[in-house]
C-alpha cells in the first residue's frame, strides 16, 4: 500500500512542470512604533500544487534599512529580525538565512507570517523606510525567487507642553494709578518641545478674552534645537496667530539618539500707555499653543 501511494505521488509531481511553482510575498498589517522598535507583518506565500519537501531562505540585499527621502538616515539591516511566533532569525547582508527547512506534506500551496521587527533603535526621523529582502524557496517541484521590498513609514512624533496658561497679570493699587505702569506675567512661561522632525510653534489669540490694556510677549531665551524665533518684543492682538519660534528634530542624534529637553521661555506683560486707570486685580488671559511641522 506504501508503495501504491508513493508511486502515485511521485506520477502526479511527474505531470507538472516549474511553471507550477512560484513564491510571492505581501504586507499583511500597518507599521507598530514602540520606544525601541518598530514591527510589520508580512506573509509569503509558496504557490505549489503539491510538495513533499520545502526550504525557504531570506538574504538581505541590501546593508542598511534606509529613509528614501535622506538616505543618511539609515539602520544596519543585523538589527531587522523576523520572527513566525516560534523562532526570530537574524538578517545578514549577502548571506541566505535558513527559516524553513522541514519536510512536508502539502496540496494547493503553503504561507508562513512573519513579523519583521527592528530592534534596538533610537528616535526615527519621520518617512518611508525601505530594504530589499530575497526569498528562495526549493520545493519538490522546482526552486523559486523573489525579491521583496520591505517597507514601512515612521510618522511625524511631535508633543509640547507648558509650565503656566493662562497669563496672569496682576494689577496692585500701586500700579492702577501709574499711567506708564509695566507689569509682568506672575510666572514665566516655558514651552517644553519634542519633535522627531523639523517643527514650528504657533500662538493662537483666538480665546484671549478682554485685554484691560496693551499686551506684549517676549522669548527670552531657547535650547539648542531652536533655529529660529521672534527677537524682539511683540504685541498681542485678539483673534491672531503668532510663529513664535522653528527648529530641528529635537533628539541627540537622528536613528540611534534619544529626545532631548528642548524650550523655550516666553515672558508676557501688561503695559498702561494710555494714562488711564485701570482697576486691581488678576486678569487671566488665555492662550493657545500648538506645533506644527516645520515644512507647512
Amino acid at each position: 500500500m506504501k508503495k501504491i501511494l508513493l508511486f502515485i505521488i511521485f506520477f502526479i509531481i511527474a505531470l507538472y512542470d516549474t511553471a507550477y511553482s512560484a513564491v510571492s510575498v505581501q504586507s499583511t498589517g500597518g507599521t507598530t512604533v514602540a520606544s525601541t522598535q518598530i514591527s510589520t507583518p508580512i506573509q509569503m506565500t509558496v504557490n505549489d500544487l503539491i510538495s513533499l519537501t520545502l526550504t525557504v531562505n531570506v538574504k538581505a540585499l541590501d546593508q542598511y534599512i534606509t529613509n528614501t527621502s535622506n538616505s543618511s538616515y539609515r539602520i544596519p539591516v543585523s538589527q531587522l529580525y523576523l520572527n513566525d511566533g516560534t523562532n526570530e532569525f537574524q538578517m545578514i547582508y549577502n548571506t541566505n538565512v535558513t527559516t524553513i527547512n522541514g519536510i512536508l506534506i502539502n496540496v494547493g500551496g503553503y504561507s508562513r507570517n512573519y513579523n519583521c521587527i527592528v530592534k534596538n533603535i533610537g528616535v526615527l526621523p519621520p518617512g518611508t523606510y525601505t530594504t530589499r529582502l530575497q526569498f528562495n524557496t526549493n520545493t519538490t517541484l522546482s526552486p523559486a525567487s523573489v525579491v521583496y521590498t520591505l517597507s514601512f513609514t515612521i510618522p511625524l512624533t511631535q508633543n509640547i507642553s507648558s509650565v503656566t496658561n493662562p497669563v496672569n497679570i496682576t494689577l496692585t493699587p500701586d500700579n492702577v494709578f501709574d499711567g506708564t505702569a509695566i507689569v509682568e506675567n506672575t510666572t514665566t512661561p516655558q514651552i517644553v518641545v519634542q519633535s522627531n522632525g523639523t517643527w514650528k510653534l504657533v500662538l493662537n489669540t483666538a480665546n484671549i478674552g478682554t485685554l484691560p490694556a496693551n499686551y506684549y510677549f517676549l522669548i527670552t531665551g531657547v535650547s539648542s534645537h531652536v533655529t529660529n524665533y521672534i527677537t524682539s518684543q511683540t504685541q498681542l492682538q485678539p483673534n491672531q496667530q503668532y510663529t513664535l519660534a522653528s527648529g530641528t528634530a529635537t533628539v541627540s542624534t537622528p536613528v540611534t539618539g534619544s529626545y532631548t529637553n528642548d524650550y523655550i521661555n516666553i515672558k508676557y506683560f501688561l503695559k498702561n500707555t494710555s494714562g488711564t486707570y485701570i482697576p486691581e486685580g488678576t486678569y487671566n488671559n488665555y492662550l493657545n499653543y500648538t506645533i506644527q511641522s516645520g515644512d507647512t
